[in-house]
């Protein structure tokens, strides 16, 4: 089935966010829309083509060129996309008829199951040959990171004894792999965003802290996430080579125990989204540039009403999936495309 509302773009003045240079560009800023019963859509990942993922009325959809397509169910009611890859193939979690929920694919408008009868298991990440990274496991039983290739499913271990727990959430087209787990012997409840390279895992550490989470994976194996600091705080972190790097706040952001930075998504220039608290307790959608962080609503042409919150993705060209996210008459979140404009 396919619904969409009007499309609305506003136009906004912004930084050309590329790996070379800052010039000064203008952006349209683009409503996606929302699947028909529903007046909020999240958004999850766009590729090189500006076909964008995400979930609107519990149903996963695929926007592509104006269009919000729903991509269905497996025989359930609910499905939720995660990740896309350059050939416009989809992967997420949907439920079965039986009403458990399963990993699936979906190409060219059909949607199949990767999941086992008896388990629970999602989709996270998807390269351009089609490997497919995310999690499996069964009843009363810890998830397991596994990787779908050629057919196969494969677990790709944690770190701890094995089941201890893991999930893999990116994939690059080097069959490098960001993810998460917990498995440390002298602490269970500890959970690290680790890199899976060469089919050995690594435990990427935190900043001060104890937890870690990895999001996403460049070309050059550069990882981005969240890592928590000495006062409980998150922080947005870049690794790459072995190294852990924070990446700066806003001016006079005010932190909290799980509140900060994170870093969503990166592209393969290196250019990183995410969000970050403002000095006045928000949350806005951000964007690291070499290093240099910009809040995006700074940007944003005045009287438009929009306020970015969270930005989940990248791709080559510059173009950023943002997410509004608002409580006016219980919560509901917008989802918009940033498309960088030349002079």
């Amino acid at each position: 089935m396919r619904d969409f509302k009007p499309i609305v773009s506003f136009a906004v003045l912004c930084c050309a966010f590329t790996a070379a240079a800052a010039a000064q560009t203008s952006y349209t800023v683009t409503d996606l829309g929302t699947l028909s019963s529903s007046n909020s859509a999240k958004v999850a990942e766009i590729n090189k083509s500006g076909q964008i993922v995400g979930t609107s009325a519990n149903h996963a959809f695929l926007w592509s060129n104006g269009v919000m397509t729903d991509l269905g169910t497996l025989g359930g009611g609910v499905s939720m996309a995660h990740a896309i890859n350059d050939q416009g193939v989809v992967v997420g979690e949907a439920s079965t008829a039986s009403g458990e929920m399963h990993a699936f694919v979906w190409q060219n408008g059909v949607m199949k199951d990767l999941g086992v009868a008896g388990e629970t298991s999602a989709a996270h990440g998807i390269n351009s040959k089609g490997d497919t990274v995310g999690v499996a496991y069964a009843k009363n039983v810890r998830g397991g990171a596994v990787l779908w290739s050629g057919g196969q499913r494969q677990f790709i271990g944690d770190l701890g004894l094995s089941g201890s727990g893991s999930t893999a959430i990116a994939i690059n087209d080097k069959g490098q792999i960001a993810g998460v787990s917990s498995g440390f012997a002298t602490n269970q409840g500890v959970v690290r965003a680790v890199v899976w390279l060469n089919g050995v895992i690594n435990d990427l550490g935190a900043l001060g802290g104890l937890h870690s989470t990895a999001n996403a994976i460049d070309a050059q194996a550069m990882v981005v996430g969240w890592a928590e600091v000495a006062d409980n705080s998150t922080a947005a972190f870049q690794w790459q080579n072995g190294k852990m790097s924070q990446l700066e706040s806003l001016p006079g952001s005010v932190t909290s125990a799980g509140n900060g930075t994170q870093a969503t998504a990166v592209n393969d220039s290196g250019v990183v989204v995410g969000s970050c608290v403002t000095s006045t307790g928000e949350t806005h959608a951000v964007i690291w540039n070499n290093g240099k962080i910009t809040d995006l609503n700074n940007l944003i042409t005045q009287g438009t009403g929009v306020t970015l919150t969270r930005a989940t993705g990248i791709n080559r060209s510059g173009q950023v999936v943002v997410e509004q996210q608002t409580n006016l008459d219980g919560p509901t979140t917008r989802a918009f495309l940033l498309t960088p404009q030349p002079h």
